[in-house]
């Protein structure tokens, strides 16, 4: 007995070697020629250009394709159940080499699990590199399970004939018997030729089916088919040169539909190749047989360099053909030895389940313009807007090349599952879109689509107009993603970001407030938009709308949005108002942004965000309240409000503190006062003033502004409501809003001796009273006050006209008038001002109190001797009414600011006259500490004569009665009494007159002197 181990093994070898040549042939050339330059030269195009490896179209998710071809294991679908089976069979002969490479004792799992992994993934990664296929990891699963099924048939078929020992194998006589070792001793025992008969069968048997798998069956051996164009090998034109298909488009159209498909050619030889020497045929479904035609941009290229490759697009026109499907692609040569002088070199049938269109979620490289561009479909939504239906569908271009793409040249078509095609508009958003190097944007387009179409297994289709050849054709076809309903809802307080040319832009609903007015509900919103782009945008005159949950819409002012400039980073927030009826629900309202209304474009909203509503605010006095607006940050105080008498009406004063609590100085724009009492409007008389000129607040610095309204005296309300605007460039926008209940028309009251102090900014003043007095009346009494003005400024500056009202205890005003210097009050100087009115009898004036205030005309502060239109800061002065006791002498008058002192009287009459003379000596003089307006008081001297006949004289200080000391003053009475008088006294009375009611200030008596004309001789008559 003798045992042959060598020449099976060689066999066994040779046929290993054979069985990988075969899978080489199969997997990497497609059944084509095993052609090394084609694979030599598609590694130099990969070193070439690396990212060509990236956009490849590839299965990375396990099962995928697995599941996919399963379910579509069906009679119309032969050739996917045919490449999932094939993908096993095909190394099922690898798992029965195994026990023939691995002779030792039991091939451990690994290594059985191991091999056919391996060598598949060589297969699936060189197909890779060299761009000669795709990479499919379910065709590593299904590889793997070949050779592992392969492994278990043999093993099974050893063990079935396998003897339990070499002592028990029997021969019959001249039979030959191969014993070959394996795995520890256990042999396999088979004849040889029933061991190379069943090899042998189950390599055909598997290649087979396998070539079934990559090539779908045809009528002769030129012919090739695969599922995707990768797959499909390339044609042989002769030696070294090849042509493989590597694209085919379809786009319809009413002019017959076109189907283009793109050739690489590949000259592999040492000299060019003449492209005339070859040509095209493109065989319909239906039988008709069109020869391809190059489009304008291939129709120059003549010939392929050696060494070199070049793809041509060609295109027909396939009439009413729909489907490119079993679509037939012959090749041809010219051969002078045929009958009709050509030779067809090969065929390509596109295959069954071959689409066009790109996967879903794929990326496909492309050229516009002359860049690389890579395109992907992202998204497909749908929108329904007033009664109608919209596709809106995203596309997103990657552009790798080194200038910058504008615009795509492209018609984009939207395509149904039924095949209704719908012309396509770039979003507003989307309209002069500009895509710099290495960058990717999302470019939208829009369409209408009937409200009953199916959206599901739709496309979207490029195509560009041939102007040579005045057709459109494709350029590249998408399977959108599943449909999505929009959601444009933006919660509460979120940001939404929109695209305005380009730009980048934040848009956020920050604060909504509402109140109720005769039945409405009135709402008060605050939007915030901000540039986060790197250039300045004017945003779009957007549609603004409140909308309901029941359907309503109701429209909101936004005017602000017109022509709305924002620089680069810039932020602003717009205030919006809305009426809405109070019968619907305020939490399920929201803030409808529509594109503005173009003629001839699709519109429907941008978004719709959720109104975080709250009741209004009822701020009260002296507490901050945080206030944005498109100027910054502000803390805003109430600080007071009061309801003051102004004539026949009232005045409504409200003061405010404007704090800047950003990081930058903000210049505030003029404001203007809406002012709402309770239900009435009362902005047409309102005013605004502002303490100080300046109107830049730095970080922390604070302003006070006053607005001030008339109301009706007979008016009640329970509620304020004060909207503050500024007005910039024509321009009105919000700047604050408060509302207040609290109404308390309190006036602050200082005690009797206590200091006013005026607080305004470069005006700060201390104002005392120096006298209140009454000078008695028989219809009225008048009320007069001197008050003194001390400054508290470092330097000189304009007074503030004074408003003064004198209240009685039950708030019962009696307007006075105010008297002051119009000159500029130094640092450290001293006005007085003098304040009266005529109150009535009735009212006791040791009750009185005077309620002192800011005057303001036109806007601003009033200066003194302009006469004001209302009054701020007002504060009540208790006062210490003081009645004067007339004095005995005349020695010490005092007339602020004027001091008297009558230093001697002399009464002269003479013997047989009619007149009485009398010369008063005076000192008069006038402090100089004090600023004053016109002096209003008049000195009234009253002479009396011995039978009590009184004389007066009414002088005005200063000029009548001159300044100065040993002054003079002399007056005459007349009478025929006189003649016969030869003594007495006189008495002279000083009266200080005020608006015709006067003050007895002091009186006195002198003697009469007689003068005898005879005698020459005075004699003195004693005083009585």
């Amino acid at each position: 007995m003798r045992t042959h181990i060598c020449k099976p093994k060689m066999i066994l070898t040779a046929g290993f070697i054979v069985y990988l040549y075969v899978l080489i042939k199969v997997i990497l050339f497609k059944w084509g020629s095993v052609d090394i330059h084609v694979l030599l030269y598609q590694l130099q195009r990969t070193l070439d250009q690396p990212n060509r490896i990236f956009d490849r179209q590839g299965n990375y998710i396990p099962f995928k394709e697995i599941i996919k071809e399963i379910h579509s294991l069906s009679i119309s679908h032969p050739f996917l159940s045919t490449n999932l089976i094939g993908n096993i069979l095909i190394f099922i002969p690898l798992g029965l080499f195994i026990p023939l490479l691995f002779t030792s004792r039991g091939a451990s799992f690994v290594k059985i699990f191991m091999l056919p992994l391996l060598l598949s993934l060589c297969f699936e990664v060189t197909q890779l590199l060299l761009c000669i296929g795709t990479f499919d990891v379910d065709d590593l699963i299904l590889n793997t399970a070949g050779g592992i099924v392969g492994y278990a048939a043999s093993r099974s078929f050893a063990m079935m004939k396998k003897p339990r020992s070499h002592k028990d194998l029997v021969l019959s006589p001249n039979e030959k018997t191969n014993v070959v070792l394996l795995q520890g001793g256990d042999f396999l025992y088979t004849r040889k030729k029933a061991y190379a008969a069943i090899m042998l069968s189950i390599a055909v048997l598997s290649q087979s089916l396998a070539y079934r798998a990559y090539a779908a069956s045809v009528d002769t051996s030129s012919i090739t088919a695969a599922s995707t164009l990768d797959k499909l090998g390339p044609i042989t034109l002769k030696s070294s040169v090849s042509a493989k298909l590597t694209d085919v488009g379809f786009f319809a159209q009413d002019s017959g539909n076109i189907l283009i498909y793109t050739l690489n050619y590949y000259n592999g030889s040492s000299s060019p190749v003449k492209l005339f020497d070859y040509f095209s045929r493109v065989t319909t479904p239906g039988g008709a047989i069109i020869q391809g035609r190059p489009l304008t941009n291939s129709a120059t290229i003549q010939s392929i360099a050696a060494k070199s490759s070049q793809s041509i697009t060609y295109f027909v026109n396939m009439g009413k053909a729909t489907k490119v499907n079993g679509v037939k692609i012959s090749l041809y040569g010219w051969d002078f030895s045929s009958a009709d002088y050509q030779k067809r070199l090969g065929t390509i049938i596109v295959p069954s389940a071959y689409s066009a269109a790109l996967g879903r979620g794929q990326s496909k490289k492309i050229i516009i313009n002359n860049l690389p561009v890579t395109t992907k479909a992202e998204s497909l939504q749908i929108y329904k807007f007033n009664g109608k239906v919209y596709a809106k569908i995203g596309i997103s271009f990657s552009n790798t090349g080194v200038k910058m793409l504008t615009d795509t040249g492209m018609r984009g078509y939207l395509t149904s599952s039924g095949g209704s095609v719908f012309g396509l508009a770039l979003n507003d958003a989307s309209s002069g879109f500009k895509i710099q190097p290495q960058e990717k944007k999302i470019v939208y387009y829009l369409t209408e689509i009937p409200s009953y179409m199916k959206t599901d297994n739709m496309s979207l289709q490029f195509a560009v107009e041939d102007s040579t050849l005045s057709i459109s054709l494709p350029v590249i076809t998408y399977k959108l993603p599943a449909a999505a309903a929009a959601n444009l809802v933006v919660a509460s307080n979120a940001v939404k970001k929109i695209t305005v040319r380009s730009n980048t832009v934040e848009t956020q609903l920050k604060s909504a407030t509402v109140y109720s007015e005769n039945g409405v509900a009135k709402w008060s919103l605050k939007f915030r938009v901000k540039n986060s782009g790197n250039k300045s945008v004017i945003l779009p005159a957007y549609e603004l709308a409140i909308k309901a949950a029941e359907g309503y819409t109701f429209p909101v002012n936004s005017k602000a949005f017109a022509n709305l400039k924002l620089e680069p980073l810039e932020e602003k927030v717009i205030d919006l108002s809305a009426d809405v009826p109070l019968e619907l629900s305020p939490g399920t309202l929201q803030l409808q942004m529509t594109e503005p209304a173009v003629a001839d474009k699709i519109v429907f909203p941008i978004a719709y965000y959720q109104i975080p509503y709250s009741l209004q605010t009822n701020n009260l006095l002296g507490m901050e309240y945080t206030v944005e607006n498109s100027l910054g940050t502000f803390g805003v105080k109430l600080n007071s409000v009061q309801r003051l008498p102004w004539s026949d009406e009232d005045q409504l004063v409200t003061k405010i503190s404007i704090r800047n609590s950003g990081t930058a100085a903000v210049q505030l724009p003029v404001l203007t006062g809406v002012i709402k009492a309770g239900e009435s409007d009362l902005s047409s008389t309102s005013q605004i003033v502002t303490e100080d000129t300046r109107t830049l607040l730095t970080p922390n610095e604070t302003a006070a502004v006053y607005i001030v309204t008339n109301v009706p005296y007979s008016y009640s309300f329970n509620k304020l409501k004060i909207l503050l605007q500024g007005t910039s460039g024509g321009e009105t926008t919000n700047f604050l809003t408060l509302n207040t209940s609290q109404l308390d028309n309190t006036i602050g009251i200082l005690a009797a001796g206590d200091a006013l102090h005026i607080e305004l900014a470069g005006k700060k003043a201390a104002v005392l009273e120096r006298l209140t007095t009454v000078y008695s009346g028989t219809r009225a009494n008048l009320m007069y006050t001197e008050l003194v003005m001390n400054s508290e400024e470092s330097r000189k500056f304009e007074q503030t006209q004074l408003v003064a009202y004198y209240k009685t205890p039950d708030n019962q005003y009696y307007e006075a008038e105010v008297n002051q210097s119009t000159t500029a009050l130094n640092a450290n100087g001293k006005s007085l001002v003098t304040v009266w009115s005529k109150i009535p009898l009735a009212v006791d004036t040791s009750q009185l109190i005077l309620c002192i205030g800011e005057g303001v005309a036109e806007g601003k502060l009033a200066a003194p001797g302009i006469k004001p239109t209302a009054y701020i800061n007002m504060v009540g002065l208790t006062l210490n009414k003081t009645v004067g006791t007339p004095q005995k002498s005349l020695l010490d008058i005092e007339l602020f600011p004027y001091s008297l002192s009558v230093t001697n009287t002399t009464a002269t009459i003479s013997e047989g006259e009619d007149t009485l003379t009398a010369v008063m000596s005076y000192n008069l003089s006038q402090s100089e500490l004090y600023d004053a307006g016109e002096y209003e008081h008049k000195l009234v001297l009253e002479l009396i004569d011995p039978y009590g006949q009184a004389t007066e004289k009414i002088l005005t200080l200063g000029t009548d009665l001159s300044l100065g000391n040993l002054k003079s003053l002399s007056t005459t009475i007349n009478s025929n009494l006189y003649r016969t008088l030869r003594g007495g006294s006189v008495r002279l009375n000083i009266y200080d007159e005020f608006k015709g009611e006067r003050i007895l200030l002091g009186g006195q008596n002198y003697s009469l002197t007689y003068k005898a004309v005879k005698q020459q001789q005075t004699t003195a008559i004693p005083n009585s």
